[in-house]
């Protein structure tokens, strides 16, 4: 049970009469000091690793690979998740560039560019949805630079 229903449930029995306030009180305060607990491995950032990683290949759209790379750096040691998401976003991110610049030196280049463009943007949405999803997905295409 989440900690809203848990609350419901305490509020009933002391609607009841079933606990005091002060056994509600205390409980309550349990619980929602248990929600905002410091996980283990470290992880204390007000956010769980899922929405983070999320956070991270949306960051992508903002400022490409700057942002990802800054979140990965200060959070690589605190989850394998974070770690690994980063490395995908950082290996995508350098082999689109490589892509586009091999590309542009070429004559067709200037043709296929904009569709490497708007696969990029599909597969971070791709990503973006799949780490919703609790789901580690790497990149099609990538260049495995960071192992």
């Amino acid at each position: 049970m989440d900690v809203y229903g848990e609350l419901d449930r305490l509020k009933k029995l002391l609607d009841e009469g079933a606990i005091t306030q002060e056994e509600f009180d205390r409980e309550k305060a349990r619980l929602l000091a248990s929600n905002y607990a410091v996980q283990p491995g470290g992880w204390d950032l007000g956010i769980d690793e899922k929405s983070f990683v999320v956070l991270m290949h949306a960051s992508q759209f903002l400022s490409s690979f700057i942002a990802p790379l800054i979140m990965w750096i200060l959070f690589k040691n605190k989850s394998r998740r974070v770690d690994e998401a980063g490395k995908n976003i950082l290996n995508f991110e350098m082999s689109f560039y490589i892509y586009s610049l091999l590309l542009c030196i070429t004559c067709i280049g200037s043709v296929l560019v904009p569709f490497i463009a708007i696969a990029a943007v599909i597969f971070i949405i791709i990503a973006i949805i799949k780490a919703v999803n609790g789901e580690t997905w790497s990149y099609p295409l990538t260049i495995r630079f960071l192992k």
